[in-house]
């Protein structure tokens, strides 16, 4: 399962509280941070994401194969 952070809703919800009652119900919990590359939607270019986005989308890719096998 994949939550993301989306800054202004964000800041209103208790993201441990949602983060520790999904992960006892998914096989894995991947979190992507907020990151202005992708928050307005348009084309992502991977240079302009930050280092931790860019680890996020590699764990959910990865999370995806680990399926298949």
């Amino acid at each position: 399962m994949v939550i993301t952070d989306k800054d202004e809703v964000s800041s209103r919800v208790d993201k441990d509280a949602i983060e520790e009652h999904l992960s006892g119900i998914c096989r894995q919990l991947i979190a992507v941070p907020h990151d202005r590359g992708v928050a307005d939607g348009d084309l992502v270019t991977l240079d302009v994401l930050k280092p931790e986005t860019r680890r996020a989308y590699r764990e959910i890719a990865a999370a995806i194969v680990d399926g298949y096998v």
